[in-house]
């Protein structure tokens, strides 16, 4: 992750330095030929600025998906979803009481999560245990009848 973060900084401010290169570029080749006017140059340092802040504005998308979408690999609750699990589990609570016939509790607002803690993980779906099929049943065989060898009488 440090690396990859690296390497958007790296590219923003790549990217950043290239606009600032070519407009030193063309402003000391517009003073250079004596062409420079003060509404050029002003033209210039404009189109630096909005340059810088697009670049800007990019990187700052950039890292704030990639951040995203590291978290949701890990599988960890974004602070939109805590709070909407916060917020159903309040209107859980406030019905049960009422079903039980006690008043709900009042609790105070929920403190927003210190930056160090983890929030909480999503759970994972249950599946059902799978059923076995019933083990078929062979029809039983018949054992033929063993006849008794035949022994002479009056040996």
């Amino acid at each position: 992750m440090r690396d990859a973060l690296k390497s958007y900084l790296a590219l923003a401010s790549g990217v950043t330095e290239v606009t600032r290169q070519r407009a030193q570029a063309a402003a000391k080749a517009l003073v250079a030929q004596g062409e420079a006017t003060a509404e050029q140059v002003t033209a210039l340092a404009e189109d630096l600025r909005t340059q810088t802040r697009q670049n800007r504005e990019a990187v700052v998308a950039l890292v704030g998906f990639e951040v995203d979408r590291a978290l949701g690999r890990v599988g960890l609750a974004s602070a939109d979803e805590v709070t909407a699990l916060t917020e159903r589990v309040r209107a859980l609570e406030s019905r049960l009481a009422r079903l039980d016939g006690t008043a709900p509790a009042k609790n105070a607002p929920a403190k927003k999560a210190a930056a160090k803690t983890a929030p909480a993980k999503k759970a994972a779906a249950k599946k059902a245990p799978a059923r076995k099929a019933p083990a078929k049943k062979a029809p039983a065989k018949k054992a033929a009848a063993k006849k008794a060898p035949a022994t002479r009488s009056g040996a």
